[in-house]
């Protein structure tokens, strides 16, 4: 235990590290101003401080590669003192196009003061960055006129093709002999290549294009083309065009004997000068190699470091699982040096569920009969429940613990525990627990599963409910996404759990197919035998006289009456027996629920309601009197894992009409206890009326029907449970045993 105790801690430590890292990152883009096509704001920016001047100033570098603070405190001075009115980018401003190198030079160049313009070189979309460069800067290729000047940015990166720019660029030209001066921005140069000139760029453009920019750009007398190179400074007169390369914008010159610089063109009424203006120093080259790392540790926080904690923590968690498996080996096979005396020790059980009796229903009854047959076998038992209404009745029963509520949902007038309530806590940890037994996957059952984990005691499971038919209570949309998470939910709980109990051969299937690795034993719900045999014949005939008369059949379903018991069917089933069937009959709906004023309202309006009893809520016993009194019970909801309604219907001789589901499956025999069928209200209506018109066939299936319910006493069932009890007790601890 101790070495798993180890690789937990160290997971933790590094999920710590990488969740501090995650906040870093939070913090960089919460303080982070959001910037859309900056260079259009920018150059609105530049129109107003040089339109209706004939003479200013403007800087061009390239090369900054994100080497801001070389460039603020060596080059940004200097551009200062000329009194440039703005700066022009010619490409690699960014070291890479990834969206921390693009903030880093937004918030870097936005310190300086000065409006500037960026044209796009091959770092601007490296990394996959063109679309951070459009969404940030925008176009890659554009124009426009500043005072007596028209600026002209074309795209060599590859990202936009030469044919369209070649026509664009032809009409951008012919726009420029309106100005003075004429100047073309463009990353790669056009210039043949040039053996004073190591620069990749010259091999990237195509011979044809190349040519035409060359002749083009003469013809048309551009003052001038300014490039981006490896070089600090490179100038060349071709055709009668000067050609100027600025690369020493801030990033790496490997030539330490030359200098930082720009390029200050000065334009005026008699024309243009261009000048090289080299920073006065460099920084030394220990200097220079620490804001190198600081740029590569700034971008290693921001994404790269995260990306690899991140790889780290999974391949982490991975191995942890990795690890289980392998420490699980150790126990395949239970501890047989344990006592056997624990196998016939009484246990101590604690359960939890969200829902309890005075409310109604299957799972608050199979609790309450659970519980008092583990009471009736000795063992000592406490239920952790909401506070219901009229629920004081148990408060003198010290097996019950209601918690308060945090309020009652509106669409089914259901209470809310406070899971969080410190007396909850308090009254579970004040004994001793052999197990917990939860009856939910979630609210209490989760919190149900929190104690056995840390009381360090085995946790059992039951699946009642099947949740995916219930996620319409839900007030969101998107059904299959809510499925989803219903089943997500389950599988994932039921893995934590030492072992589930399924009512039904089919419920344990579902649940294998969702991939729960559990324990998983089918025990279905008891029911209470002895119950029945004690009401008298003349109690069942009273009742029966008071529903029907004599000749009248008796139809009886027992449900809660919501959506996800399919009473709807139940009733346009029913429209179609009035008129298949010449036995008349009355159908008793016994039960309570939202739905009950719409289905009162389509019995009207179907035209039954002279067939259709409503009776409400009963009390068990009640509903016992109620069986017996009635000839066949009918059945829709597919929304159940066992259906304890149909066996305790056939423990009251009566047979089941159902549609064909899970739960139903496995309880219902066809032909000997009754029927299954399709979802389909013609057949669900003959296999009914086959059976008002046969009493023969109906006399037969209630009489097996009564004997089948027999395996199912409440007894019996207890007595399983107890024995999974003891053996998942018995598996935990030999597990605990190094």
């Amino acid at each position: 235990m101790k070495r798993k105790s180890r690789l937990k801690l160290y997971l933790l430590l590094l999920l710590g590290l990488l969740l501090s890292f995650l906040v870093y990152r939070i913090f960089l883009f919460a303080n982070g101003k959001e910037y859309f096509a900056v260079n259009a704001f920018n150059i609105r920016t530049i129109q107003q401080s040089v339109d209706n001047k004939s003479s200013f100033n403007f800087a061009v570098t390239g090369n900054i590669r994100n080497s801001l603070r070389i460039f603020t405190e060596k080059i940004s001075p200097h551009i200062k003192e000329n009194h440039a009115s703005f700066l022009i980018s010619t490409g690699d401003a960014v070291y890479d196009g990834a969206e921390n190198k693009y903030r880093l030079l937004y918030h870097g160049l936005n310190r300086t003061g000065i409006p500037y313009v960026l044209g796009t070189g091959d770092n601007e979309v490296a990394a996959f960055g063109s679309e951070r460069f459009y969404k940030h800067f925008g176009p890659y290729f554009f124009s426009f006129s500043a005072g007596n000047s028209y600026f002209i940015f074309l795209d060599t990166s590859g990202t936009s093709s030469w044919e369209w720019q070649m026509l664009w660029v032809k009409e951008e030209l012919d726009k420029a002999e309106k100005s003075a001066h004429c100047f073309v921005i463009m990353d790669q140069s056009p210039l043949p290549p040039d053996p004073v000139i190591t620069d990749r760029s010259y091999q990237s453009i195509d011979n044809d294009i190349r040519e035409s920019l060359l002749e083009l750009f003469s013809q048309k007398h551009v003052s001038a083309v300014f490039s981006n190179g490896e070089k600090p400074f490179f100038k060349k007169e071709y055709l009668g065009v000067p050609y100027f390369i600025s690369g020493g914008g801030g990033g790496l010159i490997l030539d330490k004997g030359e200098a930082y610089q720009f390029l200050l063109i000065s334009v005026d009424a008699t024309g243009v000068n261009i000048k090289s203006v080299k920073a006065s120093t460099r920084f030394g080259p220990l200097r220079e190699r620490i804001e190198n790392i600081k740029l590569y540790l700034y971008s290693s926080l921001y994404m790269s470091l995260f990306n690899i904690l991140l790889l780290i923590a999974i391949l982490g968690l991975i191995s942890l699982e990795l690890y289980y498996k392998i420490l699980q080996q150790e126990h395949l096979y239970r501890n047989f040096t344990l006592s056997d005396n624990e196998e016939s020790t009484p246990c101590r059980i604690a359960m939890f569920t969200n829902n309890y009796l005075p409310f109604v229903g299957g799972v608050p009854l199979s609790i309450d009969r659970l519980y008092r047959g583990l009471k009736k076998l000795g063992n000592e038992v406490k239920i952790f429940c909401p506070t219901f209404p009229h629920s004081s009745n148990d408060k003198q029963n010290p097996d019950v613990f209601r918690c308060r509520t945090l309020g009652t949902t509106k669409r089914i007038n259901f209470p809310i525990a406070n899971i969080f309530s410190p007396e909850l806590r308090k009254e579970f940890f004040k004994d001793d627990y052999s197990l917990v037994h939860v009856h939910h996957p979630y609210w209490l059952g989760s919190r149900g599963m929190k104690f056995a984990r840390k009381k360090k005691i085995p946790l059992v499971f039951t699946y009642h409910t099947r949740l995916e038919h219930y996620t319409h209570y839900i007030p969101i949309p998107g059904t299959p996404l809510k499925n989803l998470a219903a089943h997500y939910i389950i599988r994932h709980f039921a893995n934590k759990c030492d072992a589930i109990i399924t009512p039904t051969v089919s419920t344990e299937e579902y649940l294998r197919n969702l991939g729960v690795s559990a324990i998983i034993e089918t025990i279905p719900t008891g029911i209470e035998i002895d119950k029945y045999s004690s009401v008298s014949a003349n109690e069942v005939q009273k009742l029966r006289d008071h529903y029907v008369t004599s000749g009248e059949k008796l139809l009886i379903t027992v449900s809660r009456l919501a959506k996800e018991k399919n009473l709807d069917f139940l009733l346009d089933g029913i429209r179609m027996l009035k008129d298949r069937s010449t036995v008349p009959f009355k159908c008793l709906i016994i039960g309570e629920g939202p739905e009950r004023r719409a289905l009162q309202n389509r019995a009207e309006t179907l035209k039954i309601a002279e067939n259709i009893i409503f009776t409400g809520s009963l009390k068990p016993e009640e509903v016992i009197q109620h069986y017996l009194a009635s000839d066949l019970f009918v059945f829709a909801s597919t929304s159940e894992t066992q259906g304890m309604v149909l066996v305790e219907a056939m423990a009251g001789a009566c047979p089941v009409v159902a549609v064909r589901a899970s739960g139903v499956y496995d309880v219902i025999k066809d032909g000997f206890n009754g029927y299954m069928v399709p979802e389909n209200t013609g057949q669900w209506s003959a296999k009914v009326a086959e059976l008002l018109d046969n009493t023969e066939l109906l006399k037969k299936l209630s009489e097996a029907s009564r004997g089948y319910a027999e395996v199912f006493s409440v007894d019996q069932i207890t007595s399983r449970i107890a024995d999974l009890y003891r053996n998942v007790i018995i598996l935990k601890k030999s597990r605990e045993v190094e």
